[in-house]
């Protein structure tokens, strides 16, 4: 997948995050409190959490699709391997009943202008 300008800006953004632990960021998610204005920062957080993990997703992805080519042209070579071999290789595909690439950057795009209003809020007296 060959990143678009906006999924270039919002993986470079993300690389810039520590995304908080699985715990606090519940714990945080589920508070009454959110939706007040003294909270603003938080919410900032949580949508820098939340791009983060988007990140991780699309990174994953990029990792899995580049062992699937890779074991593709170096190892497949019909009738000179194993089956073995090429089970091991179609386990590295990626099937129907996984995550979409084109959902993948939607979630991304999404997450990376939800980090970009949590920011504009957080800095706002409005």
């Amino acid at each position: 997948m060959k990143p678009t300008p906006t999924e270039r800006l919002a993986l470079a953004a993300a690389r810039a995050v520590k995304p908080l632990p699985l715990e606090e960021f519940h714990r945080l998610a589920n508070h009454p409190a959110l939706d007040t204005f003294g909270w603003r920062h938080i919410r900032h957080k949580l949508a820098l959490t939340r791009l983060a993990w988007a990140a991780e997703e699309w990174n994953r992805r990029e990792i899995r699709n580049h062992l699937y080519r890779d074991a593709l042209a170096k190892r497949y070579k019909p009738g000179l391997i194993g089956s073995a071999a090429r089970s091991e290789i179609s386990y590295l595909r990626v099937t129907q009943l996984e995550t979409s690439t084109k959902r993948i950057r939607e979630k991304l795009v999404y997450a990376f202008k939800r980090a970009q209003e949590a920011q504009a809020a957080a800095w706002s007296l409005l």
